[in-house]
């Protein structure tokens, strides 16, 4: 099972050294999360590898080269959730960036989060 603060961290460090792609191990956490990245245009796609057991990553570059993102932090850890009401997410999304929330009805980024008007824990945010 790949964590988190590892998952971010392999993408972030990937980013730096312009990779065209990336090995991650496949878990549900993973999964969901990739699948919003793919979703807002942050990565190019994913493909499952060996039997399922690997996702390769397909991270996105504009024209020039430079990064769909530039950073991704962490928020929230196992030992300090940082929760967010439908109101500070409101309030937070008219900045730059995409936060990835957990909530009741799954991992959704900050634009889902409003529409569907819930909160929940800001797991990590993207710059």
């Amino acid at each position: 099972m790949i964590s988190l603060c590892n998952l971010t961290s392999k993408l972030k460090n990937a980013i730096r050294a312009n990779k065209k792609y990336i090995y991650l191990p496949n878990s549900s956490l993973a999964l969901e999360l990739l699948r919003l990245l793919f979703l807002e245009g942050i990565i190019l796609g994913v493909t499952k590898i060996k039997s399922g057991k690997i996702l390769k990553v397909f991270l996105k570059y504009s024209s020039n080269g430079s990064p769909s993102f530039k950073d991704i932090k962490v928020l929230s850890k196992p030992g300090k959730m940082f929760y967010l009401s439908y109101k500070q997410i409101a309030k937070l999304s008219k900045g730059v960036g995409l936060f990835i929330i957990s909530t009741k009805e799954g991992l959704l980024t900050n634009h889902l989060c409003l529409k569907r008007k819930i909160g929940g824990a800001a797991l990590c945010y993207l710059i």
